[in-house]
């Protein structure tokens, strides 16, 4: 693995989680007046706007997310100007038992936890809340919590002199198994019933439902990717393991790229859901093995209106 001076890798973090910071802002920005524009586009849920998970959810993010940048750039400050007057800012980056250090390090785990805890959530709408199938998602969300915990108090434990190699090993092993999972079963569960109903609404709903999967799973690969690449990284000691303080942005915004893409696609093709009782037969359809009727184009186009719907108010 290439070998890459700690203060390096330091400088590198700061630019590159600027950089993907800066992309999540306009994307949370975006995602936010679409939601509150969706009315207008003829988009009309019975729960309010106020109580939608991207409104709840994106709104902690954005503070997890905003609060890990903020402690970025004022570390950079801290070892380069302020402590020793710059002196030793190696030093500085090698105590994790520092108070900035710890609140990051927290964030980042915050940052994980929020994430998974809203793909969760589209799990949970889209297999209309199954209690059987989210006991795995939610005990994987309750390991990553208490392994966070375990090595939060790793980091407040470290004295000068430890072994950065050996800070946390399995709590950090841990973290990244379970963040994984979660990602990697709720993406194989929501593809597996998205495409149960493409194969009911294939008249003309296929390919809409298609992109749906498609936008789902591009945003976890990301997550995927920058995973494998910090337990590759971590695995091998190398000093770019300390590049993972970019994932808040990152994850953050692969997750808000879902909410405007498809905020965007009704932007451009405004449709009205069904009423109560035309969802309801709909669904009953859905879970049983008739035959569903052709139905005219725009009756399918306001169903998988519906879904998404479902997936993004909640």
């Amino acid at each position: 693995m290439l070998t890459v001076p700690r203060i390096s890798t330091a400088l590198a973090t700061v630019v590159i989680e600027t950089f993907f910071y800066g992309i999540y802002l306009v994307l949370f920005l975006t995602s936010i007046y679409l939601l509150f524009t969706a009315q207008s586009r003829g988009l009309r849920r019975e729960r309010s706007v106020w109580l939608s998970p991207i409104l709840c959810g994106g709104s902690v993010l954005f503070i997890v997310v905003t609060g890990h940048w903020i402690l970025t750039i004022d570390r950079l400050f801290l070892a380069f100007v302020t402590v020793d007057n710059g002196a030793n800012p190696l030093r500085f980056y090698g105590d994790f038992s520092q108070a900035t250090q710890i609140m990051q390090s927290s964030l980042l785990l915050a940052s994980l936890a929020v994430v998974d805890a809203l793909f969760v959530h589209r799990l949970s709408t889209v297999w209309g809340h199954k209690q059987h199938v989210m006991i795995f998602p939610a005990l994987s969300l309750l390991g990553l919590v208490a392994s966070g915990f375990g090595a939060i108090y790793e980091f407040s434990r470290f004295s000068p002199g430890d072994s950065v190699s050996e800070l946390a090993n399995g709590w950090i092993v841990a973290d990244t198994i379970f963040t994984v999972l979660t990602n990697m079963y709720c993406t194989a569960l929501i593809a597996w019933r998205l495409w149960r109903v493409q194969s009911i609404v294939k008249p003309v709903g296929a390919s809409n439902l298609m992109s749906v999967l498609a936008i789902i799973v591009e945003s976890a690969a990301l997550s995927a990717i920058w995973a494998v690449f910090f337990i590759v990284t971590y695995a091998a000691r190398s000093n770019l393991r300390f590049l993972i303080d970019v994932t808040p942005s990152i994850v953050g915004a692969a997750n808000m790229l879902i909410y405007v893409r498809v905020g965007l696609g009704w932007a451009y093709a405004p449709v009205k859901p069904l009423n109560a009782t035309a969802t309801k037969h709909y669904a009953s359809k859905s879970n049983s093995q008739e035959t569903v009727p052709v139905c005219d184009e725009g009756h399918w186009k306001k169903q998988v209106a519906l879904v998404w719907a479902d997936i993004w108010i909640g």
